[in-house]
């Protein structure tokens, strides 16, 4: 198991460089600091041009250590500070969430997000059936993660993010196997124990 944080930030209209100079800012701060962390801007679904942070951890303790150790940061303060005082987005986050299947990829740059309402007791029939789009995945350039929430405004949804070489290649991929039979058979049965909510493309910059 991993721990996954994430923050959203929706940019202010006309703020998007300065949003995304701060956010590229605190990302580097984190890198800086040893934590495996990631910026991408959306490029498709509702959160369209808005960032997105995350930072992977071992485990939850190294994960509530870092965020403390973070807040005591003077850049990272001086940031907040700033932001305080002339924001450059609405920040949603950081949420935190454990993995259930898979790991996250550092050698993939495009990632399909998709987002659904599970129920916690459905857990061990969603694991199954993701076993099964690896599988059906398996010789492909891509890879699974299943997420579900520790600490979020909505504790039943389960993202599933895909990850992709390059924006062409999800199509190729999406054209050939999420659109065969044996893959949408895994999504047949997927409605039976989950709902999908939303669908975002991110691309990691």
């Amino acid at each position: 198991m991993a721990i996954v944080s994430r923050r959203i930030l929706k940019p202010i209209l006309g703020k998007n460089k300065l949003a995304l100079e701060r956010a590229t800012k605190y990302k580097n701060i984190m890198v800086s600091q040893g934590i495996k962390a990631r910026l991408g801007t959306f490029i498709g679904g509702a959160l369209n041009s808005c960032l997105q942070l995350t930072a992977i951890y071992s485990d939850m303790t190294t994960a509530t250590k870092s965020f403390t150790e973070l807040s005591k940061n003077e850049e990272i303060m001086e940031i907040m500070s700033i932001r305080d005082d002339n924001p450059s987005g609405h920040l949603i986050g950081p949420e935190v969430y454990r993995t259930i299947f898979g790991q996250p990829s550092g050698d993939h740059n495009i990632l399909l997000i998709r987002e659904y309402d599970v129920d916690r007791k459905y857990i061990p029939q969603t694991i199954e059936l993701l076993n099964e789009v690896e599988e059906i995945g398996k010789d492909e350039d891509t890879k699974i993660l299943a997420l579900y929430p520790i600490i979020a405004d909505k504790m039943d949804s389960l993202f599933v993010v895909y990850y992709y070489s390059s924006f062409e290649a999800m199509g190729d991929i999406i054209d050939r196997v999420g659109m065969s039979d044996a893959f949408q058979s895994v999504v047949n049965r997927a409605n039976e124990i989950g709902k999908l909510k939303t669908s975002n493309v991110v691309k990691i910059i």
